[in-house]
This record gives C-alpha cells, structure tokens and sequence, in this order.
C-alpha cells in the first residue's frame, strides 16, 4: 500500500501495484464473480487520493455528534450514499447486517483455503501481511511456488476460485479498512465469507462506522486515517460541486464510481491543506449541493425506534448515527435535530472481545424510514425549517466562542473579601457539578434504552420458555398415561 505522508498527516494514497496487477489477472470471469459480490468498489482503485482535502475535513469534524460542521450547516456521509457507490445494498430495508466476528488462526487458514501446517506466526494480533495473500494468491505462479501449502487438491482450477476470495480479502484490507501497520485484519476473512456465500448483505454500515473512526481519531491526534478515504473525498466533492439546478442522472444500474471524475470534471478544487480550510470555512448552505442527483431516495433510514440515532458496527469499534441532523442530504425537510452528546455511545472493539450483536440486531430491525411521499418538491435547495438557523446560531454561540475573560481588577477593588472569592468558587463547582449531573443524566436514558432492548429480547425467550414448558408438561402427561394402561403379556 503506498500512502502520502507529510510531518502530521498520513493516508492511503493508491492501490499497490501489485495489487492492480492481481486484478487485471483475475481475467473477466474472475473481475465478474468479484463484481458480483462486492460491487462497484474495485473502482476506487483509478480515483486520484486528495489527502490534503481529507486533512483539511478533519478540522471540521464533530465527533460529539458525528457530523461536519461549518458556518450555518451540518454534513455527514449517509449509508444511501455509501451504499449507492458500491452500486449494490442501495435497498437497505431488506439487507441484513455483516458481524465481523474475530477468527481463530487455523479457521483464517481454513476460509482462505491454506493448509493448517503454515505456521501460525503468519497471524500477529490479529492481522496478516499483504505478501501473505499474494505470494500464495496474486502473484500468477502462486500456485506452483506453495502448491503443498494450499488446500486445492493441487489443481489449478480450484486456485483461480479460491485467489478470488482472497483479492476481495486484500483489497478490502488496503482499499477500504486500513491500518497504520498496513496490514489485514483477519476478521475481513469472514466478511468476506458472508458477503460471498449470502444474499442482501449490505457493507455500508462497517464502511461508515470506520469512516466515523477515523475522523475522530484524526480529530484527536492520530495520525494515520484508518478509514476509506477515497469513498469520504468523492463524497464531499460531490456536495461540493453545485450545480444550477436538480442534476438527475436517474435510478440506474450505472456505475457511479467509475463515471465520478467525469461528473466533478468542471470542478476546480483548492490546493492544500490550507487552501481547503479556508475554502470550506467560507461555504454556506446555499453553495452546497445537498442531494446527490445520480442517488435514488425513494426511502431512507431516518431514526431507531427508540432512539434519535442508530448504533453502526464496523471493523474496529460501534459508532452512532444520526441521519435525522443531515435530512436535507436525504431529499427531506431538515428539522431542529435532537441535540445530544453521542461520543458515550462509542464502543471500541479489540479483536477478541464479543460483539454487541443482539443489540446492533434490535436496533436495526426497528430503524424507522422516511417514505417516498416526504421528498421535498426540490431537493437541491435543502429546504429547512425557519426554526433551523436560530438553533444552528445558539450552538455555534456555545461551541465556537470562547468563555468570556473577566475583566482586569482596578486598583481599588483588588481585595475581595472572603465571602465574595467563596461565593465565586461555589459557581465554578456548581458548574463542574451541571456538567457532571447532564453526563449522568444521558447515561441514565442510554442505560434506560438498553434496558428497553433486554427487556424485548427478554419477552422473547420467556415466551420461548413458556411454550417450551407446555410442550414438557404435555409429553410428561402422556408418559403418565401412558403408565396406567397395563401392559399386555405376549400370550395374549
């Protein structure tokens, strides 16, 4: 993996050369059944890398509420517009959820086809090399150079199939989940593994909750963006390329990676890390394009069902999301959004801790969607509410404006007395006791929600138990009949 890296920065710059090279040999029918599974995304391959632009974004990232914030609105990526770049998932009411659940090394070995005599040293915490897969797997004489060590019964047809898997593997690792180590997380293995063996299995929600990571990591001072970078820069040109009027490409099966750099041709971006701060510190909602015309939004995720947000497990750690603050990207009428603070609702995964699965599960059965009735009349103004701005002011007041300085002491009333300093010290921890109370307060509710969700599952399986222990009694009933009827001898 090559990356672009000045003193603070770094990002997936482009694909490995080796990397393409596996592609194009994969020949049609392989880069086919690879398209099948995976969509569009191999694609991102030919995009040009910005990481000046994904620098300059990070300033503006939010990680209280998981949005960009500049002078009078809000953005943040949506799963529609992540998965309508794939070209594959777009109806997100009927696709289920990917657990990348963490793998053993000898089932690593056993999904990728590789026999379990490979030492088990070519698995660290977790993660492979690249060189691991493709000396096995891209290079085109992988299959003479460790015939014994792969499970295909020594035939080479079999290993065109499995080499396969193992690109969609590699470049998911490189493309789309990077780490500072560049190396693969074994994990994308079962990904993979459902994304190629089941139907309606949408890759949106892990692509996005990395996405989310990444920028808040940045934000703190990390200095490797583990996330898809490419799929955050297409994004953000394209809100930021305005046109004229309601562009619409119409819901197709066309390839929207592929077609991006023709649609922002005329697009004449700033160079630098600078340049684009500046840039994006001077655009107003009225310069963004807020829906993305090529993208069909005949019904789009709004809210959970218990909750003005949803939970999106990714690679690495469970992220909140909340589309109800971004409706204008969604083609409806933006309304004051629930302002709450969503970072407590991070969860930071490690390969071996379980995944919160039931809960994710829950919350997304029960997400609530937005019909095709409430689109807007025009979708490319974002119509808001009037109420909008004023709310947008107020917080912008309180995030952005420093405390006020109290103003220097004139000569003669430098001597406070006692009961002036303590009454002053009693406001400072009064305040340091509101923050503490409003933290606690918001676990309270989330506690509360989780509680909801236990009690739900809860009825479930006392139903479950219920019907089960008639079924028990049932049978016991008929054993005791079954007891009082004597039991004729063979004579008879």
């Amino acid at each position: 993996m090559s990356t672009v890296q000045n003193t603070s920065f770094t990002v997936v710059d482009k694909a490995l050369l080796q990397l393409q090279m596996w592609w194009y040999d994969l020949g049609e029918d392989g880069q086919k059944w690879v398209t099948k599974h995976l969509g569009d995304l191999t694609d991102i391959m030919k995009i040009k890398p910005r990481e000046d632009l994904i620098e300059a974004l990070v300033t503006f990232w939010d990680p209280v509420h998981n949005v960009f914030r500049f002078s009078d609105f809000e953005l943040t990526p949506t799963l529609e517009e992540i998965a309508g770049y794939s070209g594959f998932g777009r109806d997100l009411r009927n696709q289920e959820l990917i657990f990348p659940r963490a793998l053993s090394v000898h089932r690593f070995f056993d999904l990728l086809n590789i026999s379990k005599q490979i030492r088990k040293t070519n698995v660290v915490k977790g993660c492979c090399s690249f060189y691991f897969l493709y000396s096995r797997f891209g290079q085109p004489n992988g299959f003479e150079m460790h015939e014994k060590g792969l499970n295909n019964k020594q035939n080479k047809d079999t290993w065109q199939i499995h080499r396969r898997f193992a690109f969609i593997m590699a470049f998911l690792g490189i493309m789309v989940f990077p780490n500072e180590k560049r190396t693969i997380d074994t994990r994308i293995a079962r990904v993979v593994q459902v994304l190629t063996t089941k139907e309606h299995h949408t890759l949106a929600p892990i692509i996005l909750s990395d996405i989310y990571r990444a920028l808040t990591l940045c934000k703190s001072g990390a200095k490797f963006f583990e996330g898809c970078n490419i799929l955050l820069q297409m994004w953000l040109i394209e809100h930021l390329r305005h046109h004229p009027k309601f562009m619409s490409y119409g819901p197709n099966k066309d390839n929207f990676i592929e077609s991006y750099e023709e649609r922002v041709k005329d697009y004449n971006s700033p160079e630098g890390v600078k340049a684009w701060i500046s840039h994006l510190r001077s655009l107003n909602a009225s310069q963004i394009e807020w829906t993305l015309g090529w993208l069909p939004l005949r019904e789009v995720i709004h809210m959970s069902a218990l909750k003005s947000y949803l939970l999106l497990l990714g690679l690495r750690s469970v992220q909140p999301y909340a589309p109800h603050r971004v409706l204008r990207q969604l083609g409806r009428y933006q309304v004051v959004p629930k302002d709450e603070d969503l970072s407590v609702q991070v969860i930071e995964l490690h390969p071996e801790a379980p995944l919160p699965e039931a809960l994710i599960q829950q919350i997304w059965n029960d997400c609530r969607y937005l019909k095709y009735d409430t689109q807007v009349p025009d979708p490319a103004r974002g119509e808001v509410d009037p109420g909008y701005a004023i709310w947008f002011g107020k917080r912008s007041h309180v995030d952005d404006v420093p405390e006020p300085k109290r103003p220097p002491k004139r000569p003669h009333v430098q001597a406070f007395d006692d009961k002036i300093q303590e009454r002053l010290a009693w406001g400072e921890r009064e305040k340091g006791y509101k923050t503490t109370i409003h933290a606690l307060e918001e676990r309270l509710r989330n506690l509360n929600f989780e509680k909801d969700l236990q009690e739900q599952e809860a009825e479930g399986e006392k139903k479950s138990l219920i019907r089960k222990n008639e079924a028990l009694r049932a049978q016991i009933q008929q054993m005791k009949k079954a007891s009082e009827v004597p039991v004729r001898s063979w004579k008879d």
